[in-house]
């Protein structure tokens, strides 16, 4: 495939999934010789990170997904760097972007959509992922799903799931240093969530499972990694439940190699809104058996009973029933954590740019056989 001259959009501060997917995908392409300039808010952390991988980047401060000074910006930006196609990230990337086509030259674009939440039902939520965007990459079939019974012409959408770095995870700590390092020894059974503190996450959900386990046989320890707004809540429930020896909220942390393996399984409790969650791959790459509620995009990742178990969200006594089953059968834990080596395999980076790239080369392919 030919050198392609790229435009990377995302509109996020903060440093989550997307990000790193934005960064991983845009690495991945300039290493296969394609121009990727990466286009974000000047303070975010995917500028700092985008200089650090050696990418060109531009800073384009949007203060919503209507400001005229950002969409001004952006056209200025596509008419110096002439990029044959736009990728949008984010939900407002594509509204910013949009808006920039009617400024400059029409361009072929790309839109990545990383959540299982369905589109508003006003129309111009719809109109925002048909307008000007050619192929809409959803990160799971789940939400493919969404995206077409929200009125996406089924053949612009196309499933890719988000990618895991698995060189990260080629030379980890052992079991025993990492538990070492965060102060734990063998004997205790080491529970993990890994995730931002949010409600639809779940995380109260696994709180009131180890109240239940509590009261049972076992010592049960709980590493809670990530921020956000849930935290007070969670705390003062820890508190109430009279937890607060089992649990540990570590805060966000940039990586969780160094983590990984030291737990015996990792709980993801979400309820709702996921799409292809990375850390479920990064736990499988470091052969982390998974107790996960069965919902979208989760049971796209992990095959129930073939990497971990899968639950129904929302029920603490059948998350605390899947952990203690888990927790009680060394063998399955192994046994789970072998699939999971193997299956993690298949997110690669390499395999997640590679059908991008296949989608770009379709797009430009079209728009070419389309002019007269």
């Amino acid at each position: 495939m030919k050198s392609l001259n790229l435009l990377h959009l995302n509109t996020e501060r903060g440093w989550r999934g997307g990000e790193v997917q934005t960064l991983l995908l845009a690495r991945g392409l300039a290493e296969r010789g394609h121009r990727c300039v990466l286009v974000a808010p000047p303070e975010s952390r995917l500028v700092a990170e985008g200089r650090k991988a050696g990418l060109e980047v531009e800073a384009v401060d949007a203060r919503g997904e209507f400001d005229l000074g950002a969409v001004l910006a952006l056209a200025r930006l596509v008419r110096k760097l002439g990029p044959e196609l736009l990728h949008y990230h984010t939900s407002h990337a594509v509204t910013l972007g949009t808006l920039a086509m009617a400024f400059s030259r029409r361009i072929p674009a790309v839109a990545s959509r990383r959540v299982s939440f369905p589109l508003s039902r006003n129309p111009l939520a719809r109109l925002k992922y048909t307008h000007r965007v050619v192929r809409v990459i959803a990160v799971s079939s789940g939400i493919r799903e969404i995206l077409v019974s929200s009125g996406i012409p089924s053949q612009r959408v196309v499933t890719i799931h988000s990618a895991v770095d698995l060189e990260r995870f080629r030379t980890v700590p052992s079991r025993e240093e990492s538990r070492a390092a965060l102060g734990y020894d063998g004997q205790v059974t080491l529970v993990g969530a890994i995730g931002h503190l949010a409600e639809h996450k779940g995380h109260l959900v696994l709180v009131e499972a180890a109240g239940l386990l509590a009261r049972g046989p076992g010592d049960f320890r709980f590493l809670v990694v990530g921020g956000g707004e849930l935290e007070a809540v969670l705390r003062r429930r820890i508190q109430e439940l009279g937890l607060q020896e089992t649990f540990r909220l570590l805060g966000h942390s940039d990586g969780v190699d160094h983590l990984l393996p030291a737990l015996d399984m990792l709980v993801f409790p979400s309820l709702s809104g996921e799409g292809s969650p990375a850390v479920l791959k990064e736990a499988m790459a470091c052969g982390v058996p998974i107790v996960a509620s069965g919902i979208s995009g989760v049971d796209e990742v992990v095959e129930d009973g073939r990497q971990g178990l899968l639950v129904r969200p929302g029920d603490p006594q059948i998350l605390k029933d899947a952990i203690l089953h888990l927790a009680s059968d060394r063998n399955l834990r192994l046994q789970l954590g072998r699939h999971g080596r193997e299956r993690a395999r298949e997110f690669s980076v390499e395999r997640m740019v590679e059908r991008t790239q296949a989608v770009y080369r379709e797009v430009l392919e079209r728009g070419t056989r389309s002019k007269p």
